[in-house]
């Protein structure tokens, strides 16, 4: 009887970041997800599954794939099922072992609210509903609080609950008395203490803290911080082309588009020899800026020098249609 619970108390702090194999999967799995290589991120986020099915890390990863791939292809409804029905297996994966004494808890909670967190981001980015991202983040954010009421130091989990904290404390006029029914009352510069402390100290969510805070800066118009995260983030994963788009939402919301057309020639000729898909991404970021300024015959002839480029991947041609389609109609 003794041996059994010591066996237990043994399986109840199992963290599987002490499993050398699942760490390297798990570091695996974000390292190619954040480079868009996602058939590689999902083979390895299906050998956690694998290896661990009872767990909700190896699920949580999958559908973070699937939500990278709608950025990539915005309005596919079939990349959107997909997302969610991963995104519900996690969820149901983690309240599962919650109830089971063969985890840590405090790391079963913690990748509850990031699946939760993750399907908030997921319904803002994809369908703009934002009282529906607020009910999932408040879910997310109870899972943060009980994991920082149970260690402080359990960097990872200042992500969440740093988003929640700016956020909420940040929402726009006409949503906040409506987030304040729902309990969403957050301190906006707390959280961005805990996404910066997320950055330095997180064992995994470094980077999704770099992108949360990023888009905090956005927010607060803090126009040159948001600019150097941007340019980390293009230098730690040199061939997401996601990241291409939100340095052009920067330069749009600043109404500089012939400056942001200049950045990405630029990028063309940083990238047209080292990698030439990333250049390609890099004209037609151009292109949109041009547009932009209605400087429609630049637009074109710039559109018609990324198709000279060879290199192609899944979401390019498509790309390449539907600008065919606006500048030459």
């Amino acid at each position: 009887m003794l041996a059994l619970g010591l066996v237990l108390l043994l399986q109840a702090n199992t963290f599987l970041y002490n499993d050398p194999d699942a760490d390297k999967l798990i570091r695996q799995a974000m390292a190619t997800t954040y480079n868009l290589r996602l058939a590689e991120a999902r083979a390895s986020a299906k050998a956690l599954q694998e290896r661990y099915p009872d767990h909700p890390a190896g699920y949580t990863l999958m559908a973070e794939t699937s939500w990278w791939e709608a950025q990539m292809d915005p309005g596919n409804a079939a990349i959107e099922k997909t997302y969610e029905s991963s995104q519900k297996l996690a969820v149901q994966k983690g309240e599962t072992a919650l109830k089971l004494p063969k985890y840590a808890r405090i790391e079963v909670s913690a990748y509850l609210g990031s699946a939760w967190g993750s399907y908030a981001r997921f319904q803002v980015t994809q369908r703009g509903a934002y009282f529906s991202a607020l009910r999932a983040g408040l879910k997310a954010h109870g899972y943060a609080e009980e994991v920082y009421k149970m260690d402080p130091n359990y960097w990872d989990i200042y992500v969440g609950i740093g988003a929640f904290n700016y956020f909420s404390g940040s929402l726009p006029a006409v949503i906040k008395p409506f987030a304040w029914l729902f309990g969403a009352r957050g301190d906006r510069d707390l959280g961005i203490q805990q996404l910066k402390t997320a950055i330095a100290r997180a064992r995994y969510s470094q980077t999704e803290a770099r992108i949360v805070y990023y888009t905090a800066m956005l927010e607060d118009k803090n126009w040159a911080e948001g600019f150097r995260m941007l340019e980390q983030l293009r230098r730690d994963y040199p061939d997401n082309s996601v990241i291409y788009t939100w340095i052009t939402d920067w330069y749009r919301q600043q109404k500089k588009n012939l400056a942001g057309a200049d950045y990405f020639e630029k990028v063309y000729n940083e990238e047209v020899k080292r990698a030439p898909l990333q250049a390609k991404y890099a004209l037609l970021e151009k292109v949109q800026l041009l547009d932009a300024e209605w400087h429609r015959d630049e637009a074109i002839l710039t559109l018609d020098r990324l198709k000279g480029i060879p290199a192609t991947d899944l979401w390019m041609p498509k790309k390449i249609q539907t600008w065919e389609r606006s500048l030459r109609k």
